[in-house]
């Protein structure tokens, strides 16, 4: 048996025991006599997220899944994100490894609908945002202080407004703790590199009689780097062979030695490519490409200090004031291979003393006039296609993002009667965030020091000073050069939030036979959104080779919105909920939402819930008014050698649009990532949905909840870039409209050697979303008579799943092309989407310990060639990502009320990610998605002042 396979056997053996020993220890301790009847306690009377309406949170009408603080405790996760992205209802999002796509922010995707239709509240209301999508930063919430965390999956818009079309992330924070507290965690894996340190002091307690009680809490974290190359998986870019048999050593046709494409053929034959020493050159291979993995961050390095407080004072048996003030400032960097140049149309001096005779021979015969003297000569230039050059010289790319915000929230709430209370608030956020872009080069300085005299000792044009830059060959460029072409770029984004809502609460008497009240709550919602994107002049310009150019985005919104919710029990088994909002935007006008359920409970063991939802989300303001930008996805070119499909790429299409002919379906793609330009559109109009929910909870007795919900949401007018995504245009362009004059094919512009130089797709209202999926959980609690040193003991299990049955997008309606991304990947689909992922915790506590154990699971995904292309899969060569198991396991021991101390040790199969090619995101996989850095070992800890 090979290493591998080895591996995999005791990989499956010990799930297997994982799974056993659950099973058994629920199953077999049943029979053991019940001692200690208050382990499970009845729930009190909350507002549970979903609804503003008192109720017990197994009865709420939607689906809600809670995640208290012991979880976060007991995972050792610095980061709330992390333990987010390992639930069921989340597709990972942003997050530590998030270095290229990332912006240094931590995010929840509820459904896999997007960051930006997550709702995302603290204590029930809208926190501050960190982009200008709106999106929170999770970075910015007090972990510490979290008593549990509400996650509401049923769509909530009518409740909580736009923004919620996928539901809702409620954080209920600590609002009365009483004495000093600090914590601290160390986390680091077994390499012995990615080091996590956090260190937290909480202080609070009551004064004037317990009329009031406030908070304070501070926390430091930090978080240091590991790099691609620190790992076996990562340390080199892969893609597919020539003939899609396996995978190579990859990376970029930009490379330290130089590259000219387009250029003419040497006297030996070779055509005029990669450049050697001297200035010599023969031709391109792609053995000669540039490795860029081990320049790239695989876990992103982080310094956090937060600030936060709560205080509320009873200034009477009926009315009490509330605060809440916090203070964040978060840095995160990432990190990039240096800049590859690539300008295009670049002027050359074919006699300069940069190259070989031979290449100068060569260069000769494509001189034109190019001084306009009527005549060709020594006196003239030549221009070229393109020059490739990877700006080792200036040292790699960085981009540090840091984000200090601020919020302020007064309120007041209290009774109005016995029957009837109100709550109103005030709220005030900003942020700024500061990018520092490190070590690019500006295109205009290197197109002018390339231009140098025959001698190779000055620019043909030496304003500006500048330095003749000899990117022929490896090594060439002199420090004077380097830092002559060498540009930063310092950009700042602000953005403001302001929220005031007053609402009422309370109870109209009943109705029928049943013995609760009707409830009733009414409000109002007043808020404002602006936001400043002010770019540096260099990027503003364009005049930048290795960062994303980008425009000023500046823009804002206020909307008032009136909104009601009321819950009407007909009889004690039977109820009935709506909830309503109007809200008028002063971009899009006005429109409604509204959402109903059913509950029905024929027994006091069992409940079934109906419910239907009609919501709209306003376009934000980064969708209306983003500024040009450029950007790099993955993508597959349909013209080249990867991406021809014959009998559906229209290969004269192809040559119509700048594919030399002769190179159609044959030559290969120069990148895996393909540019695209991105903006906004202040023409969007609002997203609409439908949601339909249905499910049951059955508590057979006070040790079991099971719960089986099922949902489906449609999302119509969905706000997405044009097609989708800059994959889907070169798609929809040669596979499906096949239209030389259709916006699609519009979008796409090559280089002369036929690759592609640019896809435009700025926003659009593409078409249409839709998802559905079956939850299914169950909560386990049983208590012991025996136990370490004859103390009692308490087993609890917890199994949280979710199958997903579709996830369909729907790029362009008059094509009714639907991309089916459940169970697939890839360049068309994004992120892996398993159909199955389920979680299941197992935890024995007695006397000081306790010890738990965390199973999570990942199912397959195919390539989405497979399905949305008929690829076969045999002509794939990873058409499959392997279905994943990652086992947790953690203890803690509580030396005494005021003291404890937890341990563990994550991913303790050392489960690593399936490697992949040209369908990836980054280092090679899907870094939020499958674990990176093998087993992590965690040690916190906790100490109580009293």
């Amino acid at each position: 048996m090979s290493i591998k396979k080895e591996k995999f056997a005791l990989r499956k053996s010990a799930i297997a025991l994982a799974v056993v020993s659950a099973t058994a220890m629920s199953a077999g301790f049943s029979s053991v006599a019940y001692a200690q009847t208050d382990a499970v306690q009845e729930l009190d009377e909350v507002i549970v997220t979903g609804s503003r309406i008192k109720r017990p949170d197994l009865s709420a009408v939607s689906p809600v899944a809670v995640v208290d603080a012991e979880e976060f405790t007991i995972s050792g996760n610095l980061n709330i994100e992390q333990k987010l992205a390992e639930l069921p209802q989340t597709l990972p999002s942003f997050g530590p490894s998030s270095n290229n796509p990332g912006d240094g922010t931590a995010r929840v995707d509820l459904r896999g609908l997007g960051t930006a239709r997550t709702l995302v509240l603290v204590n029930g209301r809208r926190y501050m945002p960190s982009t200008q999508t709106g999106v929170v930063d999770l970075n910015t919430i007090p972990g510490t202080l979290i008593k549990q965390v509400d996650i509401t999956t049923g769509g909530a818009s009518a409740v909580y407004g736009s923004d919620a079309l996928a539901g809702v992330v409620n954080f209920q924070l600590v609002d009365d703790f009483e004495g000093v507290e600090v914590s601290t965690l160390y986390d680091v894996t077994e390499e012995g590199d990615g080091e996590k340190f956090n260190l937290d002091l909480t202080m609070g307690g009551n004064f004037d009689n317990g009329r009031g009680n406030a908070v304070v809490y501070t926390s430091y974290s930090r978080r240091d780097s590991v790099f691609q190359g620190d790992r076996d998986f990562s340390n080199v870019a892969l893609r597919e062979n020539g003939t899609n048999t396996g995978l190579v050593p990859g990376g970029s046709i930009t490379v330290p030695s130089g590259l000219i494409e387009g250029g003419p053929t040497l006297p030996n034959g070779d055509t005029l490519g990669f450049f050697l020493d001297g200035g010599d050159a023969r031709g391109f291979t792609n053995a000669d490409r540039f490795n860029y993995a081990p320049d790239n961050f695989l876990q992103l390095p982080q310094e956090r200090f937060l600030i936060s407080g709560m205080a509320h004072f009873d200034i009477n048996e009926k009315m009490r004031a509330y605060s809440e003030v916090a203070f964040a400032r978060n840095q995160v960097d990432a990190e990039l291979a240096p800049t590859p140049a690539g300008p295009t149309n670049v002027v050359l001096n074919p006699d300069s003393a940069f190259f070989s005779p031979a290449v100068q021979q060569a260069l000769n015969t494509i001189r034109t006039d190019t001084n306009g003297d009527g005549v060709v000569n020594g006196e003239d230039n030549v221009t070229v296609s393109r020059v490739r050059r990877r700006l080792v010289e200036n040292g790699p790319r960085q981009n540090m993002d840091t984000r200090t915000g601020n919020r302020i929230l007064v309120g007041l709430k209290g009774d109005l009667s016995e029957n009837w209370s109100y709550d109103a608030f005030y709220s005030r956020s900003e942020l700024d965030r500061i990018n520092v872009l490190n070590n690019d080069a500006a295109a205009s300085r290197f197109r002018q020091a390339i231009l140098v005299t025959d001698d190779g000792t000055a620019c043909q044009n030496p304003s500006g000073g500048c330095v003749p830059l000899n990117v022929f060959g490896a090594g060439n460029i002199s420090e004077a050069a380097a830092n002559f072409i060498k540009v930063g770029a310092t950009n700042v984004t602000n953005i403001q939030q302001q929220v005031l809502q007053a609402s009422v609460s309370g109870t109209l008497g009943t109705v029928g036979s049943a013995s609760a009240p009707v409830g009733l709550v009414v409000g109002a919602e007043y808020r404002e959104d602006e936001s400043e994107f002010r770019p540096d002049a260099f990027l503003s310009s364009g005049d930048v080779l290795g960062f994303n150019a980008g425009q000023s985005t500046k823009g804002g919104f206020d909307v008032t919105e009136l909104f009601t919710e009321i819950s009407v029990p007909i009889t004690d088994q039977f109820e009935m909920w709506g909830a309503g909002r109007y809200s008028d935007y002063s971009t899009i006008g006005g429109v409604g939402s509204f959402a109903t359920a059913l509950k029905f409970k024929p027994t006091d063991k069992l409940d079934f819930r109906i419910g239907y939802q009609q919501a709209v989300r306003a376009p934000n303001v980064n969708e209306l008014f983003l500024g040009s930008s450029n950007g790099f996805p993955s993508a597959t070119d349909p013209c080249s050698v990867g991406g021809f499909n014959p009998g559906t790429t229209d290969a004269a299409l192809c040559a119509a649009t700048g594919v030399p002919a002769a190179l159609v379906g044959n030559f290969t793609q120069s990148n895996a990532q393909i540019e695209g330009r991105f903006g906004g559109n202040s023409q969007l109009i609002e997203e609409s949905s439908d949601t339909f929910t249905v499910g049951m909870v059955f508590q057979p007795n006070e040790n079991w909840d099971i719960t089986l919900d099922y949902y489906k949401i449609e999302i119509e007018d969905a706000i997405s870039v044009l097609g989708g995504s800059v994959n889907n245009v070169l798609d929809i362009c040669y596979n499906q409209v096949q239209d030389a004059s259709s916006a699609f094919c519009q979008a796409i512009t090559r280089t002369g050697d036929g690759n592609v130089n640019i896809v435009s797709v700025l926003n659009e209202n593409i078409s249409d979303i839709s998802t559905s999926g079956i939850d299914f959980n169950v909560n386990y609690a049983q208590n012991y008579d025996w136990g370490i040193n004859g103390e009692g003991s308490t087993l609890s299990w917890s199994f949280r799943s979710t199958y997903l049955l579709e996830s369909d997008l729907t790029p362009v309606a008059e094509l009714d092309t639907v991309n089916e991304c459940a169970g697939n990947f890839g360049n068309t689909c994004g992120t892996a989407q398993s159909e199955l992922v389920f979680n299941s915790r197992v935890t024995w506590s007695s006397g000081p310990w306790s010890v738990s154990s965390l199973l999570r699971y990942l199912s397959s995904v195919d390539d989405d060639r497979i399905e949305n292309n008929n690829i076969d899969p045999n002509t794939l060569v990873v058409p499959e990502i392997d279905d994943e198991f990652y086992l947790d396991l953690s203890a803690s021991y509580r030396f005494s009320d005021d003291f404890k101390v937890n341990f563990g040790i994550k991913n303790v199969l050392d489960t690593e990610p399936t490697a992949l090619g040209g369908q990836q995101e980054q280092a090679n996989t899907f870094p939020s998605v499958y674990d990176l850095l093998g087993p992590r070992v965690f040690l916190s800890g906790s100490y109580r002042f009293r």
